[in-house]
């Protein structure tokens, strides 16, 4: 739970998670560590009697017993919901994944899509402009012909007739 806390930089969270380790996980630490110190040899490995005279600690040994057991069913039903709600996060995480995927394979389709157009587009315009060159160059061809056409006739005329320049001019 802390891990998740802190992969979402929830501090709050993160916090809460450290105090639940420390409530719930402490008192279980604390009694492992009890036991380790209790025990010097194997001697617990040998279940004795306990003396009649001792009833009143095994009352309260026992009593212990189950309020260790009652912790430890709290502790595991909080985990199985912690558990629980992982996954359904997880699972919901899940289907935002697929479904980023699915809208990123359709922007992806646009993209190759646009790409296509934009080429056509391109090539169109290439074409646009080398008709449009070719049509230039027509046309001066055209131009500097008519230009020569008049200069011969001018120039024939004014051969044959040195008059006729002034009505041109």
């Amino acid at each position: 739970m802390q891990g998740l806390a802190e992969v979402e930089g929830n501090a709050m969270r993160t916090r809460e998670a450290q105090q639940r380790l420390q409530r719930d996980i402490g008192p279980l630490a604390k009694e492992v560590q009890r036991a380790l110190s209790e025990v010097q040899g194997r001697d617990e490995l040998f279940y004795q009697a306990p003396d009649i005279e001792q009833g009143s600690s095994m009352d309260s040994l026992i009593q212990s017993s189950d309020d260790l057991l009652r912790e430890s069913q709290n502790i595991l039903a909080e985990t199985e919901h912690i558990g629980t709600t992982t996954l359904q996060q997880m699972g919901r995480q899940r289907e935002q994944l697929h479904n980023m995927n699915v809208h990123l394979e359709a922007v992806q389709a646009v993209a190759v899509q646009a790409k296509n157009i934009l080429k056509s587009m391109a090539i169109k315009a290439c074409k646009s402009k080398l008709a449009l060159y070719v049509m230039i160059l027509a046309l001066a061809w055209a131009n500097f012909y008519v230009l020569y056409r008049i200069f011969e006739k001018n120039h024939a005329s004014s051969s044959k007739n040195p008059d006729n320049r002034l009505l041109f001019l």
